[in-house]
């Protein structure tokens, strides 16, 4: 296995370890990935999707956006996370909503950028 595809597996393990906004599970709905590579450095920035509501919206817990999409905003769990992997930084942008959490494994920087709402570009794309 090469060294690009271990750290891409890694990433995708460490993203594991955190719930899903929408679901608790990222691969319920699906998530949207980008991953971005350096020399020292590789990152994974993850959007969870919406999910489309038929009914109309009744106020059960979710938050709703103006496209109609729906998500839940979760209680992060991060005790797993900080007991597999030792963290450099970890933020929490709540103007941008998303979590920043770094670390150093195989000799790179390792970074997650994990979005607690859906891409508004992605929405709006969708949409036409």
């Amino acid at each position: 296995m090469s060294d690009e595809s271990t750290i891409t597996k890694r990433l995708d393990e460490v993203l594991q370890m955190i719930l899903c906004p929408i679901s608790g599970c990222w691969p319920i709905h699906g998530c949207r990935c980008a991953y971005l590579q350096d020399d020292d450095y590789y990152g994974l920035e993850v959007w969870p999707v919406g999910v489309e509501e038929e009914d109309e919206y009744k106020g059960n817990g979710h938050k709703q956006t103006e496209q109609g999409l729906l998500y839940e905003l979760a209680d992060f769990d991060f005790t797993e996370l900080t007991q597999a992997v030792s963290l450099d930084h970890f933020n929490f942008s709540q103007h941008r909503q998303v979590f920043e959490i770094g670390w150093k494994e195989f000799g790179k920087e390792l970074e997650l950028r994990v979005h607690i709402e859906p891409d508004e570009e992605e929405e709006r794309t969708d949409d036409g």
